[in-house]
Formats: C-alpha cells, structure tokens, sequence
C-alpha cells in the first residue's frame, strides 16, 4: 500500500538580504531554529565576557585596585577554561544538549552574581564561573553546527554564529555609554545580561541533540557516562598530536598579542588619548555594526575559496589594525586601527573555531575544541599578565602591547600546513583510523 510522501521542509534562501551575506545554499527551517538558538546564546555570552574589558576603569576603583590590575584580572578569568575544558570532555560521552542546557543556567546564574558581588574577591569567583560555562557555550555552540549544517553553507553558519557574538559586544557597547547614567552604574550592566539568559534557558528545553552524536554513541561497545570523560582526551592525543599541534600553532601566536590589544583597547583609549566612554562606545558600536555583517561575509567566503587564504588574511589585518591602534595619534587613524583589528580578530575567530570543528572526528570533536580554545585562552592570559605585571612598568602601557604583537605572523606557518576543510563533509576531513568511537 502507497503511503502519502511526507512535505518537504520548509528552507530559506534570505532573498531579500544583501547577496555577500546571504547562505550560499537554502537552509532547512530545522537548521534555523537550531542557528537561533545556540545564536542567541552567543551573543548573550558575548555581551558578558565584553562588559569587564569595557568598563574595567569603573569597576576596579570600586575594589580599590588600579587600572594596572585590568589585564591581570582578566588573566585570572581566563582560567576558567580549565573548568569548560572538563565539560566539553563530556559533552563528548554525555551529549551536546545535555551540557549546553546547563551551561547556559549556569552562564545567567553567575552573571546575576557578578552584580551583587560586595569585593573583588568574590567579583572574582562570580567572574570566573562566568568564564567557565560561557567558554562552553562557545565552544559547544560551533560543534552543533558543524555538525548540523551541510558542508556547503557550514563556514556561513559558523560566520552567522560570529555575527551574533560581534552583536553582543556591540551591545555590551552600547549600554556602556551609559554606565555613568545606569542606577548602580556598571552593576546594572551585568543585571541586564543575566535576564535574557534565564529566559534562554527556558526556551532551550526543546533543543534536539545532533544526529552524528546519536550515531557514533550507538556504535559504542558499551554507554558511557561523566566518570568516562577522560577516554575522548587520552584518545585524541595518541590519535592525532599532529593536527592539534598545528591547531595550536596556527592560533596562540595571535593570542598573545591580540588579547593584549583588544581587551586593553578601552583602557588605553581613555588613559592616553582621553576619550571618554561615550566616545568609545560610538567608534566601537560603528566598527561593530560592520563586523556583524562581515562576520557573515567572512563565512560564506570561505565556503568559497577556503578556511586558510580567509583565516591568513585575517590575522594580517588584525596585526596592522592593532599596530595602528597603538602607534598612531589622530582620531581618524585610530578609528581605521579599531575597524581593522575588529575585523581581522572575527576572521581569525571564526575561521580557528571552524577549523577545529571539520578536522576532528565527532566522538572527540567538543574535546578537540576545548583544547584548542585552552591554547587560545591560555596564550592571552601569558599575554596580558606579562603586559600588566612585567612589560608595562618597564616600557609604558601602549608600548608593551606593541612587544607583544612581534609573535603574531608565526601563526601563518601554522596555517600552511593544515589541510583545507571548505566544501568537504566531516567524514572525508578524517581519517578512518581516527572516526571510530572510543570505548
């Protein structure tokens, strides 16, 4: 007996868009749903992470610290990737949607705290939990749509998924023009992040999890559980050291220098050139504005002439926009620096985040992420700690950022050797030896 074909699903093409962003190929309406989910997210975790490089120069005299303290601080928030390296690992065993209901619970939970924090040591802790369930989300958030989305549009959904974090900073941006107008100043900053992702967290209680976690989970000899998160990390080590060594590489070189430069990027501007917060924010809103469409540019390009041309071309502006930044004196020539830089940082993000999720097999892929976001994290602290604790009182605030921009081009010999991932499907990017899930 005949039965009646089920209706195709709906897809959008974004016709009426600007051609450069639109997705190079319709996208099932199920794909889109799962884009604005872990989107949303995104961009709520970016308006996080972004409000204490902003408003450093308000929230550190409340605790009784100098500006000095900015980048040791930030440092210390960075370690928190230690703790989102320990749930990636069993995102890995457990699942996607598992962990990233949770972190994103546990994102607004700790961010409503960073408000009420009565002292820097608590500002601290609230911060560094902050930091570790928002790594996650960044990191888990990347591995579903590699996942998800087909080879043809995935550097555009990944690209998108940029866009909507370069939006949250812009917002972040823009409520801190009103720091000195908010009740409760830089607090209030924090309330309103933590609101919507509570109401996130609710939404995402429908969030299907991926099908190519489904499947190698089934093809496993035996389930696995927490206490197993520890077999995807020894396995992908002995597996492939090779591509992640180049994933390392290809990124901490940058780290180094560019986490330098851009969180100090509002102190610096403020301190040696007087602007005020509300000059900062009209610049960065400004070069915002267009990173969030470049962001989808810069995607969808790459699906077209490649992750590695896209990604060098990337880190080659974000050195030039930071060397501008920190070298040139008229407002104009600033300006061109910020724009630069934020550019070229979104390239090098995005293009790092889609490379690690396309090299790796899907049974370590949220591991292989998390490593290569430790390396990216870890750099930039060694970066801004020894910026604010060693180079600063010896050479000056700006000068020291420049130090530490000379390791940047390494990257690129990195970049050379790793395979280009752009048009070809997660199981032709690995190697049968490396595809089979640990057991």
């Amino acid at each position: 007996m005949d039965t009646a074909a089920e209706p195709a699903e709906p897809t959008y093409t974004w016709r009426k868009a600007p051609g450069f962003i639109r997705p190079p190929h319709p996208i099932p309406a199920s794909h889109m749903k799962l884009l604005g989910l872990v989107g949303v997210a995104t961009l709520l975790g970016a308006y996080d992470l972004q409000i204490f490089g902003l408003a450093a120069k308000q929230i550190l005299p409340d605790f009784g610290l100098s500006e000095n303290m900015t980048g040791p601080t930030v440092a210390i928030f960075r370690l928190g990737v230690f703790g989102a390296l320990l749930l990636c690992l069993a995102a890995d065993v457990i699942g996607r949607r598992r962990l990233l209901l949770f972190t994103v619970l546990g994102m607004a939970l700790s961010t409503l705290a960073t408000a009420f924090a009565p002292d820097y040591q608590t500002f601290l802790i609230a911060q560094f939990l902050v930091r570790i369930f928002a790594y996650t989300e960044d990191m888990l958030c990347v591995v579903v749509l590699a996942e998800e989305i087909e080879e043809r549009s995935r550097g555009w959904a990944i690209g998108t998924l940029g866009a909507l974090g370069a939006l949250g900073a812009g917002v972040a941006v823009l409520v801190f023009a009103l720091v000195n107008l908010l009740p409760y100043g830089w607090r209030s900053i924090y309330v309103l992040g933590a609101v919507p992702l509570l109401l996130l967290a609710w939404l995402r209680r429908r969030l299907p999890e991926t099908k190519r976690f489904q499947e190698q989970a089934a093809a496993r000899e035996k389930p696995q559980g927490v206490l197993d998160a520890w077999r995807p990390l020894v396995t992908l080590i002995r597996l492939q050291p090779g591509r992640l060594a180049l994933m390392t590489l290809s990124i901490a070189p940058v780290a180094i220098g560019v986490a330098s430069a851009l969180v100090l990027m509002p102190t610096f501007l403020q301190t040696a050139h007087g602007w005020s917060p509300g000059a900062i924010s009209m610049v960065i809103i400004g070069t915002g504005a267009i990173g969030v469409l470049a962001s989808m540019w810069i995607g969808r390009l790459s699906d077209r002439i490649g992750r590695r041309p896209t990604i060098s071309c990337g880190i080659m502006f974000t050195l030039v926009g930071c060397l501008i930044l920190y070298l040139a004196e008229a407002e104009w020539l600033l300006a061109v620096g910020i724009l630069l830089s934020v550019f070229g940082n979104l390239a090098v993000s995005i293009q790092s985040e889609a490379f690690c999720a396309e090299l790796f097999p899907t049974a370590y892929r949220a591991t292989a992420a998390a490593l290569r976001f430790i390396a990216q994290i870890l750099a930039g602290a060694i970066g801004l700690v020894v910026q604010g604790a060693i180079l600063a009182p010896l050479v000056g605030f700006g000068d020291a950022v420049l130090i530490l921009l000379c390791p940047v081009p390494l990257a690129l010999i990195a970049v050379y050797f790793l395979p280009e991932t752009a048009g070809r499907t997660l199981e032709d990017l690995t190697p049968m030896e490396t595809a089979a899930p640990f057991s």
